[in-house]
């Protein structure tokens, strides 16, 4: 028993110096406050869009991938001042990847997205998502993951009673 306790600080004291090692390796991954004093700060926004033939406002076995669907991630200080926009188009598996510049700590962004296209162009209650954008937040991923947004359709798949028996939902007034 001693001896896995030693073996486990071990690696802990290893993990310490091996950390404290690094942030004296990389100087440059420093967060700061200001943006234009650090003019490298990037993060890569990545989110899934996709349909939803049962209303049920999240994603199930019948849930599909929405390809074509207009994503815009939008930076606002105050009410209006807007900051930064960038826009993408979702991929065949409903993934979007959106490059943000600038450390935006002291901003509201939002993911939006907009279906024009096929059958499925509801929007749902969750029509965006707010993202947090600086390094200042103890992640120290440059990659930040938004909730998946989905649409629905007009119509219910025939198929949604089943998937409601499945997970249960038909008993919630017992």
């Amino acid at each position: 028993m001693a001896r896995s306790f030693v073996v486990v600080a071990l690696i802990v004291s290893a993990f310490c110096f091996s950390s404290v090692l690094a942030a004296r390796v990389a100087p440059n991954d420093v967060p700061t406050t200001n943006a234009a004093a650090n003019k490298d700060d990037f993060f890569i926004v990545v989110g899934q869009i996709y349909c939803d033939p049962c209303g049920f406002q999240f994603e199930s076995r019948l849930s599909k991938p929405l390809a074509g669907v207009k994503v815009t991630l939008e930076c606002t200080k105050g009410d209006k001042n807007v900051t930064f926009v960038k826009e993408s188009t979702t991929d065949e598996t409903g993934t979007y990847n959106i490059e943000c510049k600038g450390d935006h700590e002291e901003e509201v962004c939002k993911v939006n997205a907009v279906n024009e296209k096929g059958n499925c162009r509801k929007i749902m209650d969750n029509e965006s998502d707010m993202i947090v954008l600086t390094k200042n937040m103890g992640v120290p991923s440059l990659v930040r993951f938004v909730n998946a947004l989905g649409f629905m359709t007009e119509t219910v798949d025939p198929q949604c009673g089943k998937v409601i028996t499945e997970l249960g939902l038909d008993k919630l007034d017992d």
